[in-house]
């Protein structure tokens, strides 16, 4: 099941402001320090939220979070070519180094909500990037992440850390025995604005998928990590829909054609 987005682009022109060097340490140390702390609190929520930001919200409550999230993201709206809002963007004026192939480099913060059709939050995730002096131990990340979602269903390290919770359609999470609910090569599209992607297809044994991909140094230390929650079972099941009315009315148009019965002039 296949989504198509298509977003309104917006300026990545950012006017860089230049501050004190310890200033600007003490700045990310306390912005890493909070981010651990948000993803490893509020146990009511696990699973199901990034720092406030919930799935199933709606997008003026996902605002109110990701604005309260880090006062210092720029919001901007998601368009579709229609004028339907699909969703909301949100990054930091500044811009943290290139690390390596799985770091670019970018905006030190960074987030994406995405809505459906019923005008609930489907898609959510967070990027966050980190100059040294305010880097995450590995060891913290891991455990920050176990704490605030359980026991990932896999991990991997290849080209850098990689952790996924996958839940099949009756919530129910996979833990390696028999194929995985959530896989397969869903397709993905940038969202405009940010360097997040969504994903446009969907498994239909699926329910939601958490995944996690984090950049590490050889000290040990983690220079920038993505964190995203996906709500497959929804999206697929509007997809199907809206595949079974479109499919619908191609069969009542062919049938009201042919009961026209026009007969060829020979």
């Amino acid at each position: 099941m296949q989504l198509a987005v298509v977003a309104n682009e917006h300026n990545d022109a950012q006017v860089l402001k230049k501050a004190c060097k310890n200033a600007h340490l003490k700045g990310l140390s306390v912005l890493a320090a909070a981010t651990l702390a948000a993803l490893a609190s509020t146990a009511t929520l696990a699973a199901d939220d990034i720092s406030g930001v919930v799935i199933g919200s709606s997008l003026a409550e996902a605002k109110a979070a990701i604005a309260k999230a880090n006062p210092d993201y720029k919001i901007s709206s998601l368009m579709l070519t229609t004028g339907q809002e699909a969703g909301v963007t949100a990054k930091t004026d500044d811009r943290m180094p290139w690390t390596g192939t799985t770091n670019a480099g970018g905006p030190s913060d960074e987030f994406a909500a995405l809505q459906n059709e019923s005008g609930k939050v489907w898609f959510i995730a967070r990027v966050q990037r980190f100059d040294e002096g305010g880097r995450i131990k590995i060891d913290a990340l891991k455990a920050a992440l176990t704490e605030k979602f359980g026991k990932p269903s896999s991990t991997s390290n290849m080209m850098g850390l990689g952790f996924n919770w996958q839940y099949d359609r009756n919530g129910k999470q996979w833990f390696g025995s028999g194929v995985a609910p959530c896989q397969g090569g869903a397709r993905s599209s940038n969202i405009p604005g940010v360097s997040i992607s969504a994903p446009r297809s969907f498994s239909p044994n699926c329910g939601k998928i958490i995944s996690v991909g984090a950049s590490t140094q050889s000290d040990d230390m983690v220079p920038h990590y993505t964190v995203s929650i996906i709500d497959a079972k929804s999206m697929f099941d509007e997809l199907a829909a809206g595949d079974a009315k479109a499919e619908a009315e191609r069969k009542q148009k062919l049938a009201d054609e042919q009961a026209r019965a026009v007969k060829p002039k020979i």
